[in-house]
């Protein structure tokens, strides 16, 4: 401000305004339009009668004086609502009211108060729009200021409003009741009932209704989400009680009342308009009746009801006249608007909808345009015509709060729906600063730079640069999101979800979704993907589950589809997930990973067995999430990791059998993923090695505990575990029992009982297999003792020496070539081991060897004649077995170890290949055919889950194990094994005879 203007300040108002107009010209320095917000408030000033009162007035305020110079670089209808009722302003400021949220009851009675203050009918129409500009501009200033958050401006805009039209009915039936007759109308002015749109009210049982008239309100007033400068579209709906004058033509009455009643909430007192109606959302629109009654609106709707005002009528609430007679049409419309089960094929309309709308828009449009609000709007009302029929709390009329409920109910993804809830609120913002400058419905950003400038600092107080560029931001990321959940959903996917939340689906729809995937029986897959959808516990959402199956719904058919027998893969799939925590987060997980998605419809499509553990151990599917989701365990850990879980616990069989099952599952996958047959081998044979030996320690504390440890020569006497065959080679198979010889020291006495060593570990022994068998761990089979079951079940090393020092069978020596250290002292197991290997291996063979491995051989195969077997049928893995066992013999054990590097039989094979044993070619051809066959056997028990060595017969089954080895036709099959058989045969033949 110049000394020039000061001075005359001073001369003409006083000290006063000097300095208002120094604080303001501060404030204005902050403005988009600093000289005319100037300008604006010395008009208010001197347009006073007392220009040096206002003056004082608005220094003692100062705070008055930044509200007026926000209002005036913002909204040209506020400062005009201030400079003709300064009044009004000044209760505002004064009194904080901008700070208050009044809510429809306390306004209702404020305006109540007025109209009853007088009764003049003109005069009583003119307050009508004196209370809606008076509150408009209050809550605009709390807008501004921020003290009032946009849900509580939009419903207190809507409360205005409904005041209004509430106050606007009364007036109107005075006029009208001494034309068309009293009738017993509640009236609206004595309702207040509760009127949130933001939860549902429950109704009792409905009573006869007498006669009525009923305003409702649809579109953003009817979802108590106003704009500054919203239409208010409106139906009106009467009831004619029985007892009312026959002879009256109430339709005509209470269309009469419709008429009377529009141009009050207009232009109630013949100026300015007040409210922009709209009627055009009525039955019929602008071609039906102005106002019908209960019963023909109702059936209006539920004989010719179109889509899209279903989702027009999701919004619908009463606001002024009879409220019990709208809540009854809004009960009689629920079934309606919400069907249990919604028409699926017309959930598509209100995509089209939607873009019908947006083709009609500009690009500028913040509301319709493309990631627009209507966006939001139209992403929210299709999930509520999706789910709203069988859950009522999804039946709420305002945006925000429903966007809340979808991400509470997992419908939608906590983070998508934090922002699509700010771009929304934004968007709003934007709309509401467009409206709030003229009182004009207004939704499209200026192209005007100057206009778009004041624009950006109405909304965020931020330049225009940063202002485009958040709003392209804010509409891109909202458009990603309705295009990803809603606008890019195509008809197949609607028909995917209608399947998975029917309550029954039609066979025509099943047929529709299912039909090309390869299953036998459609309805029982039908029934079991809703299965999959049934989410058994009560605290987690059932929607979120849906949503989620529904997204995976397509990559888990494809894969399906591809299992040996669809069907089977279904329903073992319905069992894993019946295993599972939470099937949403699983199914959510499945949809990111394919790589999981992958494994777990292999594994229920190939893995039987391995399905019978989900069964078995609830829970165990997480678990195998978390260790797929991590780096393989090295084996080394696995004791440790035992001996961890059963610290402290008086039963180790539980959390040892839930490992065994994890470790198993996690195996199988990662075998069905590929992983090398020989790794699958060696993990399972260090899972059985790292239980038995820790169940093992455990029974020896115990035992101990019982009887004292057996001591002899003053230290305690040892004991082995020893395993064989595919245990003792490292080459154990899914469902393989356990092998084993139990040894000791000789000798020894238990402290606190009168037993010798042992009795002891023979106690141990028993109580191991026991254990082992009745906690779902392994079956040990201890049959291959010295002597047999007429053997001691444990015996001390003396008594081994003595039975080793002797010529034992053939069959008996090439056995003990495949044993190793399974549990206990390894110092001991190494003793024992030195001892069997000495006499198995290095002792001369007989003279009639070759024929005693023949007539072994041939009695193997005689069993199994009739069956076509992998293992010890012709050319089946015996050979393998037979011509690295007795090429090992009558050679130094640690000659044969030190060229194979274990005793596994592949390794035996290339072992006895570089000591010249055998041709280097035999090695290289027998090899393959051995893993192939093993790799058979492997599949075959993954799928039955059990010991199974006998390939099927019948060509629909022999098809379907093709499949789960792999092979493309059940001829390459075919082929693979009998190459596989014919090489073993023929070198076992030109080896052996």
């Amino acid at each position: 401000m110049d000394t020039d203007e000061r001075h005359h300040l001073l001369d003409s108002i006083g000290e006063d305004a000097v300095v208002v107009f120094d604080v303001a010209a501060d404030i204005a320095a902050r403005l988009p339009e600093a000289t005319l917000a100037m300008r604006d408030l010395q008009a208010f000033v001197v347009a006073h009668a007392e220009p040096a009162t206002t003056c004082r007035d608005l220094r003692r305020d100062p705070l008055a004086i930044e509200l007026f110079l926000r209002l005036s670089a913002t909204s040209r209808y506020g400062l005009d609502t201030v400079m003709r009722a300064p009044g009004d302003f000044w209760q505002i400021v004064q009194e904080r009211q901008f700070r208050q949220r009044w809510g429809r009851r306390t306004l209702v009675e404020f305006l109540t108060k007025e109209l009853g203050a007088t009764a003049d009918r003109e005069a009583r129409l003119r307050i009508l729009p004196r209370f809606k500009h008076r509150h408009f501009l209050r809550v605009m200033l709390g807008d501004l200021t921020g003290d009032l958050t946009f849900e509580s401006v939009v419903a207190e805009l809507s409360d205005i409003t409904d005041a209004l039209a509430q106050a606007a009915l009364a007036l109107a039936m005075e006029e009208w009741a001494p034309r068309f007759g009293h009738l017993a109308l509640r009236q609206a002015a004595t309702d207040h009932g509760k009127a949130s749109g933001f939860y549902r009210v429950d109704v009792p049982e409905p009573a006869p209704l007498t006669s009525g008239f009923t305003v409702l309100a649809m579109g953003k007033l009817g979802g108590r989400e106003l704009n500054y400068s919203s239409d208010i579209d409106l139906i009106f709906v009467y009831h004619v009680a029985s007892d009312a004058d026959p002879e009256r033509d109430w339709h005509a009455a209470f269309t009469a009342l419709g008429r009377m009643l529009i141009p009050l909430l207009e232009r109630p007192d013949g100026g300015a308009q007040l409210f922009r109606v709209d009627m055009r959302l009525r039955p019929e629109g602008e071609r039906g009746e102005l106002a019908l009654s209960l019963r023909e609106t109702v059936d209006y709707y539920y004989s010719v009801g179109r889509p899209w005002e279903r989702q027009a009528l999701i919004k619908v609430r009463p606001i002024a006249g009879d409220r019990e007679l709208g809540q009854r049409l809004l009960d009689e419309l629920r079934p309606w608007v919400y069907p249990q089960d919604p028409d699926w094929a017309t959930l598509d309309e209100a995509r089209c909808m939607r873009r019908r709308i947006e083709e009609r828009a500009r690009d500028r449009d913040v509301k319709t345009g493309a990631g627009g609000i209507r966006d939001i709007e139209f992403l929210v009302q299709f999930f509520q015509r999706c789910y709203g029929g069988r859950q009522p709390e999804l039946r709420l009329r305002a945006t925000l709060p429903m966007l809340h409920l979808l991400t509470e109910r997992g419908i939608l993804p906590r983070g998508h729906v934090a922002d699509l809830r700010a771009a929304y609120i934004w968007l709003r913002t934007v709309e509401h600063r467009l409206q709030m400058r003229e009182d004009r419905q207004e939704h499209e950003v200026p192209v005007d730079p100057e206009a778009r400038r004041q624009l950006a600092w109405a909304v965020a107080e931020m330049d225009l640069a940063a202002f485009d560029a958040r709003l392209a931001q804010v509409r891109a990321r909202v458009r990603e999101l309705v295009a990803l959940h809603f606008l890019a959903v195509g008809k197949e996917q609607d028909a995917m979800l209608a399947l998975v939340v029917q309550g029954e689906a039609e066979a025509g729809l099943a047929q529709r979704v299912l039909g090309g995937f390869g299953f036998r029986d459609i309805p029982r897959a039908a029934l079991e993907i809703r299965a999959l959808a049934t989410e058994p516990f009560f605290v987690l959402s059932r929607h979120r589950t849906e949503r989620a199956l529904v997204a995976l719904l397509p990559e888990l058919l494809h894969r399906i589809a591809q299992a040996p027998s669809p069907d089977q893969a279904l329903t073992n799939l319905v069992r894993i997930a019946a295993a599972v925590g939470g099937r949403a987060t699983f199914f959510e997980m499945l949809t990111t990973r394919l790589d999981l998605l992958d494994l777990f419809t292999g594994f229920a499509g190939w893995a039987n067995y391995l399905v019978e553990l989900f069964a078995c151990f609830p829970g165990l599917t997480d678990e195998i999430i978390d260790a797929l989701s991590t780096r393989p365990r090295p084996l080394s850990v696995l004791t440790s990791e035992a001996r961890a879980l059963v610290q402290g616990l008086q039963n180790p069989t539980e959390p040892l059998a839930f490992m065994l099952a994890r470790e198993s599952a996690v195996t199988a996958l990662r075998d069905l993923a590929g992983l090398d047959q020989s790794q699958v081998s060696r993990r399972l044979s260090a899972l059985a090695e790292a239980i038995i030996d820790t169940v093992l320690g455990r029974l020896v504390l115990a035992q101990t505990h019982a009887w004292g440890a057996p001591v002899e020569a003053g230290r305690p006497t040892r004991f082995v575990l020893l395993g064989l065959g595919k245990l003792g080679g490292h080459e154990m198979t899914y469902a393989s029992d356990l092998d084993v010889i139990c040894v000791c020291d000789p000798g020894g006495r238990c402290s606190r009982h009168d037993r010798d060593g042992e009795a002891f570990w023979t106690a141990v022994t028993q109580e191991l297999m026991r254990t082992t068998s009745e906690g779902r761990l392994y079956e040990i089979d201890p049959r291959l003792r010295p002597w047999g079951e007429q053997g001691q079940l444990v015996v001390n090393t003396r008594a081994l020496a003595d039975y080793w020092a002797e010529p034992r069978e053939l069959w008996e020596r090439m056995a003990m070539l495949r044993v190793g250290i399974l549990a206990g002292d390894a110092r001991l197991g190494e003793e024992v081991l030195a001892l069997i290997r000495q006499a198995a291996y290095a002792a001369p063979l007989p003279a009639d060897a070759l024929t005693q491995v023949l007539a072994m051989r041939r009695r193997l195969e005689q069993s199994v004649v009739g069956k076509d077997h992998l293992k010890r049928g012709p050319g089946g893995y015996v050979d393998h077995e037979f011509i690295a066992q007795f090429f090992s013999l009558g050679l130094p054990a640690q000659e044969v170890l030190a060229a194979s590097g274990s005793v596994a039989t592949a390794d035996v094979l290339k072992g006895l290949a570089r000591l010249g044993r055998i041709p280097s070619q035999a090695a290289d051809e027998l090899i393959p055919g051995l893993e192939l066959l093993r790799f058979i056997e492997a599949r075959m028990r993954l799928s039955a889950g059990r010991a199974i060595s006998t390939l099927p017969t019948t060509n629909a089954e022999r098809i379907e194990l093709a499949r789960r080895c792999d092979f493309a036709t059940l001829d390459a099959f075919n082929a693979a094994v009998a190459h596989a058989r014919a090489t073993a045969r023929r070198w076992f033949v030109a080896l052996i005879g």
